[in-house]
C-alpha cells in the first residue's frame, strides 16, 4: 500500500505552502489565464465585487505572449466571452488589449479582429480603448525576437505601479484643461488600492494608426443605425471616452464601406483582398442588433416601441436586400442600402456635432484662443444685425426626423435638457443670496462652538410652493411622455431628481422593466414608497412568481438569494439607501428563489457533497456581503439535491457526519442544522476517503469549504486518485467551491478531472456543470 503523506508535508515538488500551512499545487500559465479572465485573479480567487485590474496576475499573459502563444490567448478570451463563462468582462478586455498592444504582429491582428466578438456593447468598447491607452508605455518596452514585449521588462514596469499611478491620477484630476476638464480622450480613474498593482491611472499614449481606426470604425459600420442609436443612448460615455471622441478619431464612413463592398461584389481582386484583410476573423458575438435596440421586458418578450419596429424593419431589409439584388430587384436593394447609409451618417453627425439633418454644422474651432475670440466678434455682430433687421421671408419648414433621429433627439432631451426645478427658497433666502451671503452649513455650525440658538427656517410663500409643484409636475409629465413613447430605461434619465420620483419608476414598471433590473432596484422602489401602492406591488410580486418569466430571463437561484437577503436587511451593501421591506415583496422573493431551481439543467451525474461546518464558514461570502458562506453552501447543496438524480450530502469538520438534505428542505432549515454540528479542523479529503471505505460509486465530489485545508493525514488530490484506483472509476471528478480568500488551489491543476472555483454567484453553477459534462 502506498505511503500516506500528511497535508503538512509536500506530496510532490510541484507543491508549495498555503496560508494554513498545508501543501498545495501551483498552476501553469494557461490555467492562470483562464482563472484571470473568468475569476478576475490568477490566484484562483473570484470576487463578484472586484473593481481593479490586477497586473500581478497579468504576468501569465505576458509570459504566454513572449512564448509565442498570443493567438491561442486571443482565442481563449473570445471563447470565454462568447460562452458567457466570465461574469464580468473587465479582465478579458484587459487581456485583449494586452494582446493588441504587447503581442507580436500576428497576435495584434488577431486581437483587433476579435474586438467585435468581445466588445459587444459601447461600454466595453470604451473600456478596451482606455486599456489600450493605459498600456501605451508598456508597448515601448524591450521586445523579444518575435516582437512581443519581454516578460521581465513588463514585470519591472508593473512593479513601479501604485505610486506613479496615484500621482498621475491626481495630476490629471487637478489639471485645469485635463481629462476631467475636457470631454473624452481617456478619463482619469480613481487612485489604485495600496495592495494591488492596477492599470487605473497609468499614463499612456494611444496610437491611432490605421489598424486602430479601422477596428473602431468597423464596430460602428457593421451595426444597423437603430443599434448604434441604442448604444449611443444607453452608453453615452464610459472611462472618459464618448462616442464623439471615437467617431472623430476613427472617421467611419458608411459611403466608403458601401463602395468597397460594391468593388468586392464586382469581382475586383485587389478590393476583394483588401476587404478580406479588413474583415474580422471572428464574428461579432451572438447578439443580434434587435437585442440591443428593443428594450425587452425581461420575460423573453420584446417590448414594442417605434425604435423597436424600426430595428425589425431594418433587420428585414438587411435580409431582403441581398435576395432582392440576386433576384434582379436592384433598385429595392439600392434604396434600402441608401437609407441605411443616410441614417448612419445622420447618427454620426448628431453624435459628433449635435445637429440633425437640415441643420448647419457648427464652425470648427480655431487652435488659438485669440483667433477664436476674433472670429466670434464679427459673427456675433452679424447675428445681432440679422436678428434686428426686418424680414419678410417665410419661417423655415420644420424638419421631419426619421424614427432613429427622433429617438436620438428625445433621448438627448431626457438626458440633458429635462430637469426638475430647484427647491423653492424663501424671500429671506433670496435676499441673502442676492447680497452674496452664504448660509453657514450644518457642518460649519458644529465646528464652531457657539451659544447661539439655531434660527428656524422661514416658511415658504404658498404661491411659490404651488408654482414649484406645477413646474415639477410639468417636467415629470414631459419625462413620462418620452419614457412611455420610446420605452426608455433608468439609464436614459439624466436628472437624479427625476429618478427620485415614484411616478418615473412606475413608468419603468409599466414599460416592462427587465426582470433582473427590477430585482436590483427593489430597494430603491421601496425607499420611494412605490411598492407600498397595491397596483405596483402586485405587478412586482406577480412577475417574481411567474415561472416562464424567471425561465426566460435565466434568473439563477443564487441571484435571488443575494437579492432576498439584501432586501430583507433593508439596506444595500454600498451607499446610504435604507428602506422598509414590504412583507409581500419579501415573500415573493423567497418564492422566486425556490421556483428558480427549475432553471438549472441537470447533468445526470452522481454527486457526493461535503459541506464544511467549521467556524470560518460564518464569515460573509465573497461577493455576496449579505450572504454568509454557510448560506451559500446550503444554497448550492439545495440546487444539486433538487436538480440531480442522485446526491448524497455529508458534513465534515474534524470528522465526517451524515447530513441529508431533502428536496423539501427550506434554506433556513439547512443552515440551522449545519450550524448545530460540532466544529473542528477542516479536512477536505474526507468525502473521498469515506466513499472509498464505503465503496460508493460517485461521479463527482463537491467540496464546499473556505479553501483552508490543513487538518488530515492525506491530501484531497491524493484521496481522489486513490478512490479512482480502488473503484476503477478514472473519470471521477473533484470540484472545490471555496468562499474565502486564498492564493493556491486544493485540487491538482494538472489533473483535468479536478476543478477549483473561488467565490460564488449565478455563473459558478454553470461553470461547474460544463466541467462535469466534460466541456472544460
Amino acid at each position: 500500500m502506498a505511503q500516506t503523506v500528511p497535508q503538512s508535508q509536500p506530496m510532490s515538488a510541484d507543491q508549495v505552502v498555503n496560508n494554513a500551512g498545508g501543501f498545495v499545487f501551483k498552476v501553469d500559465d494557461f490555467t492562470l489565464l483562464r482563472r484571470y479572465v473568468i475569476l478576475g485573479s490568477a490566484a484562483n480567487n473570484y470576487y463578484v465585487s472586484r473593481q481593479s485590474v490586477d497586473l500581478a496576475s497579468a504576468q501569465c499573459v505576458v509570459r504566454l505572449l513572449a512564448a509565442g502563444q498570443g493567438e491561442a490567448v486571443v482565442k481563449e478570451v473570445v471563447d470565454i466571452s462568447r460562452e458567457g463563462r466570465a461574469p464580468k468582462q473587465a479582465t478579458g478586455i484587459v487581456v485583449l488589449s494586452m494582446c493588441a498592444r504587447l503581442g507580436d504582429p500576428a497576435t495584434s491582428r488577431a486581437a483587433l479582429a476579435a474586438v467585435p466578438a468581445v466588445c459587444r456593447t459601447a461600454s466595453t468598447l470604451f473600456e478596451w480603448v482606455q486599456r489600450c491607452k493605459e498600456l501605451g508605455a508598456a508597448a515601448e518596452l524591450r521586445k523579444t525576437k518575435s516582437g512581443a514585449v519581454d516578460a521581465a521588462a513588463f514585470a519591472t514596469w508593473a512593479a513601479g505601479g501604485n505610486a506613479a499611478a496615484a500621482e498621475a491620477a491626481a495630476r490629471d484630476a487637478a489639471a485645469a484643461n485635463g481629462r476631467r476638464g475636457h470631454r473624452g480622450r481617456g478619463g482619469a480613474a480613481p487612485a489604485p488600492a495600496a495592495d494591488a498593482l492596477t492599470l487605473a491611472g497609468r499614463a499612456g499614449k494611444l496610437s491611432w494608426g490605421r489598424a486602430m481606426r479601422r477596428t473602431v470604425a468597423r464596430w460602428y459600420l457593421d451595426k444597423t443605425p437603430a443599434a448604434v442609436a441604442y448604444q449611443a443612448t444607453k452608453y453615452s460615455q464610459r472611462n472618459g471616452w464618448s462616442h464623439a471622441d471615437l467617431l472623430r478619431l476613427a472617421h467611419p464612413d458608411p459611403e466608403e464601406q458601401v463602395a468597397k463592398r460594391r468593388k468586392v461584389a464586382a469581382g475586383s481582386p485587389a478590393a476583394a483582398e483588401a476587404e478580406a484583410a479588413a474583415t474580422p476573423a471572428m464574428a461579432g458575438g451572438d447578439e443580434s442588433d434587435s437585442e440591443w435596440v428593443v428594450l425587452g421586458n425581461g420575460d423573453g418578450e420584446a417590448a414594442g416601441s417605434e425604435l423597436g419596429a424600426l430595428a425589425a424593419a431594418m433587420a428585414a431589409a438587411a435580409v431582403a436586400a441581398p435576395a432582392a439584388a440576386a433576384g434582379g430587384d436592384a433598385a429595392a436593394a439600392a434604396a434600402a442600402e441608401a437609407q441605411r447609409v443616410a441614417d448612419l451618417k445622420a447618427v454620426f453627425t448628431f453624435l459628433t456635432h449635435g445637429t440633425v439633418p437640415g441643420q448647419d454644422q457648427p464652425p470648427k474651432r480655431k487652435k488659438a484662443a485669440a483667433a477664436d475670440e476674433a472670429a466670434a466678434e464679427p459673427a456675433a455682430a452679424a447675428a445681432a444685425a440679422e436678428a434686428a433687421a426686418p424680414t419678410t421671408a417665410a419661417p423655415p419648414a420644420p424638419v421631419v426626423l426619421s424614427p432613429v433621429m427622433q429617438y436620438l433627439v428625445d433621448a438627448h432631451r431626457l438626458r440633458k435638457e429635462i430637469r426638475a426645478p430647484p427647491p423653492p427658497k424663501s424671500a429671506a433666502g433670496k435676499d441673502e443670496e442676492a447680497k452674496g451671503g452664504k448660509k453657514k452649513g450644518k457642518r460649519g455650525r458644529k465646528a464652531v462652538e457657539s451659544d447661539e440658538e439655531e434660527v428656524p427656517e422661514p416658511e415658504l410663500d404658498p404661491e411659490v410652493v404651488a408654482e414649484h409643484e406645477d413646474a415639477t409636475a410639468a417636467v415629470v409629465e414631459s419625462a413620462l411622455a418620452l419614457i412611455r413613447r420610446h420605452r426608455f430605461g433608468h439609464e436614459h434619465v439624466g436628472d437624479t431628481a427625476l429618478l427620485r420620483n415614484p411616478a418615473v419608476w412606475g413608468a419603468f414598471l409599466e414599460n416592462g422593466m427587465p426582470l433582473t433590473a427590477m430585482i436590483r432596484n427593489l430597494g430603491r422602489m421601496s425607499e420611494l414608497g412605490l411598492l407600498a401602492q397595491p397596483g405596483y406591488q402586485k405587478r412586482v410580486t406577480d412577475r417574481l412568481r411567474n415561472v416562464p418569466a424567471l425561465t426566460a430571463a435565466r434568473v439563477h437561484p443564487m441571484t435571488l438569494l443575494d437579492a432576498m437577503c439584501t432586501y430583507r436587511n433593508g439596506a444595500g451593501a454600498r451607499g446610504k439607501a435604507r428602506w422598509q421591506p414590504v412583507a409581500e415583496v419579501t415573500a415573493a422573493l423567497e418564492d422566486a428563489f425556490y421556483l428558480a431551481f427549475k432553471n438549472v439543467v441537470p447533468t445526470g451525474k452522481r454527486y457526493l457533497l461535503g459541506l464544511d461546518v467549521s467556524g470560518s464558514m460564518c464569515c460573509p461570502c465573497s461577493g455576496m456581503t449579505s450572504v454568509t458562506a454557510r448560506q451559500a453552501a446550503a444554497a448550492v447543496a439545495m440546487t444539486l439535491v433538487r436538480t440531480e438524480p442522485w446526491v448524497k450530502t455529508m458534513a465534515f469538520s474534524h470528522q465526517l457526519v451524515e447530513f441529508n438534505v431533502r428536496e423539501t428542505d427550506r434554506l433556513e432549515q439547512v443552515v440551522e442544522r449545519s450550524a448545530r454540528i460540532p466544529m473542528g479542523g477542516t479536512d477536505c479529503a474526507l468525502p473521498m476517503v469515506y466513499a472509498t471505505e464505503k465503496q460508493l460509486p460517485v461521479d463527482v465530489f463537491v467540496v464546499l469549504t473556505d479553501n483552508e485545508t490543513w487538518f488530515g493525514k492525506i491530501h484531497p488530490a491524493e484521496a481522489l486518485k486513490r478512490y479512482r484506483a480502488a473503484m476503477k472509476m478514472p473519470d471521477a471528478k473533484l470540484v472545490v467551491l471555496a468562499f474565502s480568500v486564498n492564493d493556491f488551489s486544493i485540487a491538482d491543476p494538472k489533473d483535468p478531472g479536478m476543478l477549483d472555483v473561488a467565490g460564488l454567484d449565478s455563473a459558478v453553477p454553470r461553470v461547474v456543470a460544463d466541467f462535469v459534462r466534460g466541456g472544460l
